[in-house]
């Protein structure tokens, strides 16, 4: 009798401390990793620091919490840091993790010779990854409640911001996941569909004040084909470079916004030329087109000698459309460096890198 309950007991205890040492040693695994990653980063000129790192969550799953992260590359000109960025893996799914931030989180970057920086936080926070030999294979990040700031600095003044905008964010959902390649897309780099929507938007301070602070819905559906196959962990400074030497393409499915009283959607392919610009072709379906045109002159991103072109063929296409609300569907061409709606030129473009 005795034997008969000692055995059973004695498997559990075995089955138990197997666990216990699988366990133990998925945790130091993903303890080796981190750091080889983050001395790897550093190595590479780039910022990969925190303040401690803990890992628990014994016995359903290990929770490892980075205190104080920091992330960025000074040549690509971009950093961010948070104060705590948690990560929940199972022992036996080590390629598949959720994470969350928490508390205030500051973003900075280059951009057309401008620094800027994003601060604020999120009342949730979530994102889920999953790789497959270190290439990105999904991604998913849902936000809710987020009040950012974002200030944008001259060359010219350094520490004074030339604008403070602020924005309150009710929803933003990013979801990605790798398409495998049927033959019509680039022969090199990763494909990635990719859905973007935000909602419940207000923003305040921005350069088109035309336009109001309302954002109800902004959303767009693209594919992302030749993006450069590195292993995920930085962004390369010549990504844009690399994306173009594969021949990349972006297949733009679906677009709207609905910004106050004006409405736009659309569809097109998108191309680097070879001055690095965008090239391509989309068709756009606009109400309220006078009002946007009119706040893009005062925000500076319309010159012009270019908006009163564009009202008139844009209220020639409405009327010959139509459409008793002034609705319109309009051809747009990428071409040289230049923005034509229909015939008309509308804006030139500069080079992305």
């Amino acid at each position: 009798m005795r034997i008969r309950i000692f055995i059973p007991v004695m498997i559990l205890a075995v089955l138990v401390a197997v666990y216990y040492w699988a366990w133990q040693s998925s945790a130091a695994t993903v303890r080796t990793e981190i750091t080889e990653w983050a001395e790897e980063e550093r190595a590479e000129g780039r910022i990969a620091e925190y303040e401690r790192l803990r890992i628990s969550g014994f016995p359903y799953r290990l929770q490892v919490s980075i205190f104080s992260p920091q992330l960025g590359d000074p040549e690509a000109g971009w950093s961010w840091e948070a104060e705590r960025l948690t990560g929940f893996v199972l022992p036996y799914r080590l390629n598949h993790a959720v994470l969350v931030v928490e508390g205030d989180q500051r973003l900075e970057f280059q951009r057309f010779g401008h620094r800027e920086v994003v601060t604020g936080a999120a009342e949730n926070q979530r994102a889920s990854l999953v790789l497959r030999a270190g290439a990105l294979e999904r991604f998913s990040l849902d936000t809710s409640s987020a009040e950012l700031t974002r200030e944008i600095y001259t060359p010219a003044i350094p520490n004074v911001p030339e604008r403070t905008e602020t924005m309150a964010i009710g929803t933003f959902q990013m979801h990605t996941r790798r398409v495998r390649d049927d033959g019509d897309l680039p022969r090199d780099g990763h494909h990635h569909a990719i859905g973007l929507n935000a909602a419940d938007v207000i923003w305040n301070g921005h350069p088109y004040e035309g336009l109001g602070s309302d954002i109800a819905l902004a959303e767009a559906r693209v594919l992302a084909a030749g993006v450069p196959g590195g292993n995920i962990g930085s962004v390369e400074p010549d990504f844009l470079r690399q994306w173009q030497e594969n021949e990349g393409i972006l297949y733009l499915d679906e677009a709207a916004i609905r910004w106050s009283e004006i409405e736009v959607a659309g569809t097109g392919v998108f191309q680097l030329d070879n001055q690095h610009r965008l090239e391509g072709e989309a068709t756009v379906f606009v109400s309220g087109h006078a009002r946007a045109i009119d706040a893009l002159v005062a925000g500076g991103a319309l010159d012009p000698q270019y908006a009163e072109i564009s009202i008139t063929v844009l209220g020639v296409i409405a009327a010959i459309g139509g459409d008793p609300e002034g609705r319109i569907r309009a051809p747009l061409r990428f071409e040289d460096g230049t923005v034509f709606l229909g015939p008309a030129e509308m804006m030139e473009l500069p080079p992305l890198y």
